[in-house]
């Protein structure tokens, strides 16, 4: 990219970023809108759909070779695309488990949080004064402590 073609799309018009503005919100109301049609995700949708795709293709070819090397390469080359297809599967599933996990860990946070929230606001400001009452306290501690009363 050149100095000249760098400095044109920096000074790009605001219409040009209205424009991109207005046709990505488009965009998102659509596939807000597929999503609810297909009930989840799209890209899981189209996944399963190209798996069964492929899966029919491998199927057709195999049933065109006979009993050998070139049998074998082909459901070698198939075995190694379906782990392939797995993996994702599975670094999909174990990111789902972790967001759940760490959802559980944030609201086990919170509800500790809530609970020691009477505790501290009991504890009052060390800048205060002290009131008689507290000052009778501290003493009775400490006679307490040495064995005073």
């Amino acid at each position: 990219m050149t100095k000249h073609s760098l400095k044109a799309l920096m000074t790009t018009p605001t219409s040009r970023f209205a424009e991109i503005k207005t046709m990505l919100t488009e965009m998102a109301a659509e596939i807000e809108e597929l999503k609810c049609a297909v009930g989840g995700s799209i890209t899981d949708l189209a996944a399963d759909w190209i798996a069964t795709q492929y899966l029919h293709a491998v199927r057709q070819q195999l049933a065109t070779l006979p009993e050998g090397a070139d049998r074998l390469k082909l459901l070698r080359q198939a075995t190694g695309d379906l782990v392939a297809l797995q993996r994702g599967g599975h670094s999909a599933a174990r990111l789902e488990l972790d967001r759940e996990k760490f959802d559980l860990q944030r609201q086990k946070h919170r509800d500790a949080l809530a609970a020691a929230q009477p505790k501290t606001q009991k504890t009052r400001d060390p800048k205060l004064p002290l009131s008689d009452e507290d000052r009778r306290a501290i003493v009775d501690k400490v006679d307490e402590i040495f064995g005073l009363k």
